[in-house]
């Protein structure tokens, strides 16, 4: 897997050379505590290993962790969970093994095993070997859960946790691993907003909407989480929009996608955004990926948001 996806991403360099969706229901979620994964508690003050502090890898419910040294650690030593000795020993405990049990299922849709993560994620993220956790108070149980480059914060009071647990952690663990397959040390998402979200309602198993209604929205044109409208079912177009890029091209070139956008921000020649908001990154990454509609032409970013709804109109 890591020599074929290499090869790909050598063979698309010598062509050149990214408010989240949760929505909990009133049903609680209480596994049996007898099934949490082990591990043991630790203090940074001994250890050294601190929660990570740099803001531009943190999102405003992550950086609630940063003063706490309590944290617990699986035994497979892939995850740790920071967080107040207020909260609970549950809490820490489910947190973990949310993260421990969720995270291979989730790599596997970016066609991607733990080792192969770890070797893409973006060097300048802390821990690049560790899954980090955080129970937050700035999480209410309404949201539940979000995800920033550095961290996935919970909220912190186990008894709150919503049914859909799984598909939630698996939604956020999906931005999780966006944005450090996707920045190098850009302090803000490169992905459009549309993409972001469709590649987490798709690697999350979440509804996406039927290929004939696509005429209903306009997903492409929600560049950041501000050009959205208010309208729930926008979700699963982020989804179809997504799912048609993938279709077309497979899962793998859509990782490679990704760790492209990461190089050229690490290049540092491509700032700012371009004239339809989308950051230049991404669409420079985009057009020199290779990418092909469903016919199997060239797919420029240009085409794909002008002609969404005629290609997505002529694909089934």
């Amino acid at each position: 897997m890591t020599t074929s996806k290499a090869t790909l991403v050598l063979s698309v360099l010598v062509l050149t050379l990214t408010g989240c969706k949760v929505t909990t229901s009133d049903s609680l979620h209480y596994p049996d505590s007898d099934g949490f994964v082990s591990g043991l508690f630790y203090d940074a003050r001994d250890t050294g290993r601190h929660y990570p502090t740099s803001s531009w890898a943190l999102g405003r419910d992550t950086e609630a962790c940063r003063n706490e040294p309590l944290y617990f650690e699986t035994h497979s030593g892939r995850v740790r969970v920071y967080g107040s000795p207020a909260y609970s020993e549950t809490s820490f405990r489910a947190a973990a093994s949310e993260l421990e049990r969720r995270v291979d299922g989730v790599l596997s849709r970016f066609q991607l095993r733990w080792p192969d993560f770890v070797e893409d994620r973006s060097a300048a993220v802390p821990y690049p070997r560790q899954v980090i956790g955080c129970l937050s108070p700035e999480v209410p149980h309404t949201e539940f859960v979000s995800a920033s480059m550095a961290a996935v914060a919970f909220h912190p009071y186990y008894g709150q946790w919503p049914h859909e647990t799984g598909q939630f952690v698996a939604h956020e663990l999906a931005h999780f691993v966006q944005e450090n397959l996707s920045r190098y040390d850009a302090g803000y998402s490169l992905l459009p907003y549309w993409f972001a979200e469709g590649q987490a309602v798709v690697a999350a198993g979440e509804s996406v909407a039927p290929v004939y209604q696509h005429y209903d929205y306009d997903p492409l044109w929600d560049v950041t989480a501000a050009d959205a409208a208010n309208t729930p079912y926008r979700f699963e177009h982020y989804g179809l929009a997504y799912r048609y890029l993938e279709k077309a091209n497979g899962a793998l070139a859509m990782t490679v996608l990704l760790e492209m956008v990461q190089l050229l921000d690490w290049d540092g020649g491509f700032y700012g955004e371009v004239s339809t908001g989308e950051s230049r990154a991404f669409v420079e990454a985009f057009n020199s990926a290779g990418l092909v509609d469903h016919r199997n032409n060239y797919l420029s970013f240009q085409r794909f948001r002008s002609d969404y709804h005629d290609l997505l109109n002529s694909s089934y």
